[in-house]
């Protein structure tokens, strides 16, 4: 039996189309690090993703330089400045500054960031003993200048806070940019917090573990502000690689993220308000209320984003506007928020077109399934009907499509055409008057002269006419005969 593949080719094409589509619809890799990340968990940044994620800020990262071609920061960085030479921080020698530019703004590719949307604006400055307060200051005016909504500073040094430094922290919050400082590591500065984390106005980060313990390495003081992730904090590492690190950096450069997070969701809110958003939403832990060493509390990403906190006139960090220790946090829309409420992107999420996209493929898929089936299934019975009769495939498949059902194969009764029968049709069983089946007609046998069925013509009176006289004929108006002859 010939296979015709052209009337197969529709459904071929068609359920490949479908395939496509439903390649098309999965969802995003997602980063294959991510596991790693064990502080996005505890952020729950997954839902501050639903609400915002950086776009539209810049975040100043006065560092070692950031890589600009380390896969994860591809796209992300912006051209800077240098402290000490024409460079524009595109460049790392150290890896340090790119770690923290991983933490704030990765894109996904290895790594997730706090802010994926956001952009860098690195400015380096000599690594280590090499840098000077002359060259903090130096590298915080040019990334106020180049347009950083956010500053991280992950460095500091211990003893006397310098004026130029300090000089530099004020021009920053005059022109309504967020600082952020890390507080310093007890290893490397002693336990106390260090400048520029302690100038007034900046946020002072501290260091907690997984669980939201304090991390024993994060210099306490005062002047805390804020805690978050800093130990064990997976990100990229040198090389172009990935790597943990420890430390009230790594700190620093998560709540840099969250800040932009928040400027990007209120994109009109002062340097100011955004402060008092992440302060009043903290979680407290420690002593009730602001401590040496969580500061006002733990980060809170989602509650940042949400809570109903009313507006400030001045920076809560500064002097009189600096909040009590007893003051209560704002409430936060925490559990049952809706985030239809606050996506800052336009349109359905990723998620919703996915999985429209998966129910759209999977429905085309089953549809021409099916189609496929049915057509099947057809060609099928006509085969087997060719086959009983004999009838060749070619002619079968001229007739495929002629207004005409299947053949009638060799051997059996075709059906009469339409109108077949006498005049006014055939009568309805009831009009029949003889037990027989027949009325009863002149010159037919009488009564008794057919057998039941399944007999023999009995011999008696009436049964036959005598031998030699042919029998009757019935009369021409009869619409009935007997089906053939009544002779023995």
């Amino acid at each position: 039996m010939k296979v015709h593949v052209g009337a197969l080719r529709p459904v071929a094409a068609g359920l490949l189309a479908g395939l496509m589509l439903l390649g098309t619809a999965q969802p995003a890799v997602a980063a294959p690090r991510r596991a790693e990340q064990w502080y996005l968990d505890e952020l729950r940044i997954d839902r501050a993703h639903q609400i915002s994620t950086g776009r539209g800020v810049v975040v100043g990262v006065l560092d070692t330089g950031v890589d600009a071609g380390h896969p994860d920061m591809r796209g992300q960085v912006l051209a800077g400045g240098s402290t000490r030479d024409s460079g524009d921080g595109r460049r790392d020698p150290d890896g340090h500054g790119t770690h923290m530019a991983g933490i704030i703004a990765a894109n996904g590719t290895g790594v997730v960031g706090i802010a994926p949307d956001a952009r860098i604006l690195p400015v380096r400055k000599p690594v280590g003993a090499a840098a000077t307060k002359d060259d903090s200051a130096t590298g915080i005016r040019m990334a106020v200048d180049g347009g950083a909504k956010v500053l991280n500073l992950s460095y500091g040094g211990a003893g006397a806070v310098d004026e130029s430094e300090a000089a530099a922290i004020r021009y920053a919050l005059e022109r309504d940019v967020v600082v952020v400082a890390a507080a310093g590591n007890v290893r490397s500065v002693g336990p106390d917090v260090v400048s520029p984390a302690k100038i007034p106005g900046v946020i002072a980060v501290t260091g907690t573990v997984r669980g939201g313990g304090f991390w024993s390495g994060s210099a306490q003081g005062p002047e805390a502000v804020i805690a978050a992730p800093g130990d064990e904090v997976y990100n990229i590492g040198p090389d172009r690689g990935y790597g943990w690190g420890d430390g009230t950096s790594d700190a620093a450069a998560v709540v840099s993220g969250v800040a932009a997070l928040i400027r990007s969701k209120y994109p009109k809110l002062s340097a100011s308000d955004v402060i008092n958003r992440m302060i009043r939403t903290a979680r407290d832990a420690g002593p009730p209320g602001r401590d040496p060493r969580f500061g006002f509390g733990r980060i809170d990403p989602v509650a940042a984003l949400t809570a109903d906190v009313p507006s400030v006139s001045a920076n809560p960090l500064l002097g009189a506007a600096a909040p009590s220790a007893s003051a209560p946090p704002a409430a936060a829309e925490d559990d049952n928020f809706d985030v239809t409420k606050y996506g800052d992107r336009g349109g359905p999420s990723d998620q919703q077109v996915m999985v429209i996209g998966i129910g759209i493929a999977v429905a085309l898929v089953v549809l021409l399934a099916l189609v496929a089936f049915l057509i099947w299934n057809r060609r099928r019975h006509r085969r087997e009907l060719a086959r009983a009769g004999s009838i060749p495939d070619e002619a079968l498949d001229r007739m495929d499509g002629g207004g005409q059902g299947p053949p009638v194969p060799a051997g059996h009764a075709a059906a009469p055409p339409p109108g077949y029968g006498p005049p006014g049709g055939y009568p309805p069983p009831a009009a029949h008057s003889r037990p027989g089946g027949y009325p009863q007609q002149a010159g037919y046998p009488q009564s008794g002269a057919y057998p039941q069925s399944g007999g023999s013509p009995q011999p008696g009176a009436g049964a036959y006419p005598p031998q030699g006289q042919a029998h009757p004929t019935p009369p021409a108006q009869s619409p009935y005969a007997p089906p053939g002859d009544n002779r023995p």
